[in-house]
């Protein structure tokens, strides 16, 4: 019974630690999706050259876009023109960090942590993409219909919809690994014994090599790794493994890796894969050599940490949680609600194969309504399907280039 409730306590301490600062960073992802849309984003990558590569690099790092959303995105901006390079340099960099997980590593890491998980993504989405144009420049991978989308958002309107885009596409994409990643962090600092990894794994490149193992095939968005990095930390593993996880684990899973294939080929993955794998590791190196010379005092501390007064801290966790509650209530309950009062009979459905959060399914909403003549777009992002109406129905195959330019399958 009293290792439950330290379960649940320490469950707590890690949310109430990250809840404010995801917050912040939600407001500062909200600013960039208002300043930065992805249309703006596809034109500036859409070339075939190495300052793409750093652009689509600059570009990815703040996004708060997780691995499985990164994809259609990438697959977006491949099929507008760009490189393979720019599109492997925004595949690694967006997912590895963005302004919300920063804030998180922030809370729980130290700023030294978080700056440093910032450059170390940097280093390898610039390296991957580099290598990438120049080993599998001449390698083809799938090339998609191009479609002109008419849905254009003025800035005032991105502006009114901010709240929206806060609550369902950063919250939404993340809210399950998040608090998985929260759980397990409890788990991890309840159930394993303090110094286990300095007890058992005493070789800090085995546990660097145990991370990447683990981390490659795993999926866990960049804010949900955190908790769980520094709970490892804090049992004794060292900071350059914990880094290993936090750069292999959001930026590849299994499943990402397969869309991946098909995007840039295998010798451009297979490329991608190990520079990330090299890139890690040695980052992560040079990490705990920084860690050794100067200290870890600065960089991790959890409980010691009150860069904020109690207050504000219980504020964001209050706001948090109904910000959760009612993104799950609208998911499972108005949702469906909604989509049983729809006249099926008279809906054009199509099925969407690669949905998995939130950012998806507005992506493909999104790719509905930018052709003329559709309206009452419906997204069931469990079932896989899209339903709207349409004036013509000719321009039904235009609506399907749409969903597929957008970086998803339709299933016949």
């Amino acid at each position: 019974m009293e290792f439950f409730i330290n379960f649940i306590k320490e469950i707590g301490i890690f949310y109430n630690e990250v809840a404010i600062y995801l917050l912040f960073g939600f407001l500062v992802a909200g600013i960039l999706h208002i300043l930065f849309p992805e249309s703006i984003i596809r034109r500036h990558l859409g070339k075939n050259s190495f300052g793409s590569v750093i652009k689509s690099t600059l570009f990815g790092i703040p996004l708060p876009i997780c691995s499985c959303g990164v994809v259609p995105v990438a697959v977006s901006i491949k099929n507008s023109g760009a490189s393979k390079g720019s599109v492997v340099s925004f595949l690694v960099a967006t997912p590895q960090v963005g302004a919300d997980s920063f804030m998180i590593t922030y809370s729980l890491l130290g700023w030294v942590f978080g700056v440093f998980r910032i450059i170390t993504s940097l280093i390898t989405a610039l390296a991957a993409g580099i290598l990438v144009n120049i080993i599998g420049k001449n390698e083809n991978g799938t090339m998609l219909p191009m479609h002109k989308n008419n849905n254009k958002e003025s800035v005032k309107d991105r502006a009114r919809s901010i709240f929206s885009y806060m609550e369902y596409e950063l919250l939404g994409s993340i809210a399950n690994p998040l608090l998985v990643g929260i759980v397990i962090a409890g788990f991890i600092a309840v159930f394993v014994p303090d110094g286990f990894f300095e007890t058992y794994m005493g070789s800090d490149f085995l546990s660097m090599l145990l991370m990447l193992v683990i981390g490659i095939p795993m999926y866990v968005c960049a804010s949900a790794s955190t908790p769980i990095a520094a709970s490892l930390i804090m049992k004794g593993m060292s900071p350059g493994a914990a880094l290993v996880f936090l750069l292999t684990g959001p930026a590849t899973n299994a499943i990402s890796i397969s869309a991946i294939v098909g995007v840039i080929g295998k010798k451009s993955t297979i490329v991608y894969l190990a520079v990330i794998s090299i890139a890690s590791l040695s980052l992560g190196y040079m990490l705990n050599l920084f860690v050794a010379k100067y200290g870890f005092n600065k960089i991790i501390m959890l409980h010691d940490m009150e860069m904020l007064p109690e207050w504000l801290k219980l504020g964001g966790s209050v706001i948090l949680g109904m910000m959760l509650g009612w993104f799950y209530i609208n998911q499972n309950i108005i949702d469906r609600i909604k989509r049983k009062g729809i006249d099926m009979a008279e809906k054009i459905i199509l099925n969407v194969s690669g949905m998995t959060c939130s950012h998806c399914s507005n992506s493909v909403r999104k790719a509905v309504e930018g052709v003329g003549g559709t309206s009452n777009v419906s997204v069931d992002l469990d079932g896989k399907k899209v339903t709207f109406d349409i004036t013509d129905n000719s321009m039904i195959d235009q609506v399907k280039s749409a969903i597929t330019f957008a970086g998803y399958t339709i299933v016949n």
